[in-house]
């Protein structure tokens, strides 16, 4: 498992289930055959199998606390609980 640090540039998205979703994760470990995000390999470049890599958005805190203050209220779903990253 790679995991890399980098810093986004937003933190929000729209959803079409939920108002806003909260992606503070590119990648994954588990590499479902299924998973709608495996088109993220392809935009981030990465040459690892899908599920073999994450990029943890470390300024996430910062850019949602901002972007919060800009939006009106909504329904919101966080993805963190989706993805498990194993202990170093």
């Amino acid at each position: 498992m790679i995991v890399r640090e980098t810093d986004a540039k937003t933190i929000l998205s729209e959803s079409k289930v939920f108002d806003y979703a909260v992606n503070p994760y590119i990648g994954c470990e588990h590499g479902c055959t299924y998973c709608y995000a495996r088109f993220m390999k392809r935009v981030t470049g990465h040459k690892e199998p899908w599920g073999k890599f994450v990029d943890v958005k470390i300024n996430a805190p910062i850019l949602l606390q901002r972007e919060m203050r800009k939006r009106k209220a909504g329904k919101g779903l966080d993805k963190r609980s989706m993805r498990p990253i194993p202990a170093a």
